[in-house]
């Protein structure tokens, strides 16, 4: 998985305020869909070497519809910031090479270019890390480390990873069996917006799996899960 862009306009909370105000055009641009206008204001940015411009015009060349859309270009702006240490190009980066989107499938590359965004804490990237260690794709399966990069992930914050951390603890998967720490994840997953855990919660309190059983939290969050998108 990539970086898109609600995560991109977190941007804003880490950057400072000069860069704030040269970006703020494009994100916003970004934000409501306009790609043409986004690449535009970034290509300038990008061409002075600001790592976060460079991202966000690859984040906009991936993302926009033909005629504008390049994968390549997307690709090689990724490329540029990702090698300037930018944890969410790096990010953005692998999942191109495990697609094949730009490039030929390359799960070595793939795998590499995460452990670099892991290695920064970014929530994204532990997870695509923690999936390849566990299905051992690129490198030896290794369930351990799926678990280690997992839990970092579902730390982070990232409902994602506490989906999977959660489905971990629930069925004992290369950890032990904590039906109670399951449900405490699931809810962090579910309150986070993730359909599949606010399902999974409603399940556990139907049946009171780890937990006493309520069937009114069952009915509420069976209700989220069918509304949500």
């Amino acid at each position: 998985m990539r970086s898109a862009v609600f995560l991109a306009l977190l941007l804003f909370s880490s950057l400072s305020c000069p860069q704030e105000e040269r970006l703020r055009p494009a994100l916003g641009a970004l934000e409501r869909g306009d790609h043409a206008q986004a690449i535009d204001a970034l290509k300038p940015l990008a061409a002075e070497g600001l790592a976060e411009a460079q991202y966000l015009l690859g984040l906009a060349l991936e993302e926009a519809p033909a005629p504008l859309g390049d994968f390549q270009a997307a690709l090689s702006w990724y490329l540029r910031a990702a090698q300037a240490g930018y944890a969410p190009a790096q990010n953005n980066l692998g999942a191109m090479h495990y697609d094949g989107r730009g490039t030929g499938r390359d799960p070595k590359a793939a795998f590499e270019w995460y452990r670099k965004a892991a290695a920064q804490g970014h929530p994204e990237a532990m997870t695509n890390l923690a999936l390849m260690h566990g299905m051992g794709t690129a490198v030896p399966r290794d369930d351990a480390e799926m678990v280690k990069w997992m839990k970092k992930g579902a730390q982070a914050g990232l409902a994602r990873a506490q989906y999977y951390y959660a489905t971990m603890l629930q069925k004992g998967l290369a950890v032990g069996r904590d039906l109670e720490g399951a449900h405490d994840w699931f809810l962090k997953a579910a309150q986070g917006g993730h359909k599949l855990a606010m399902q999974e919660l409603a399940t556990i309190y139907e049946m009171g799996l780890g937990i006493p059983s309520d069937d009114a939290k069952a009915k509420a969050w069976r209700e989220r899960a069918e509304a949500a998108k």
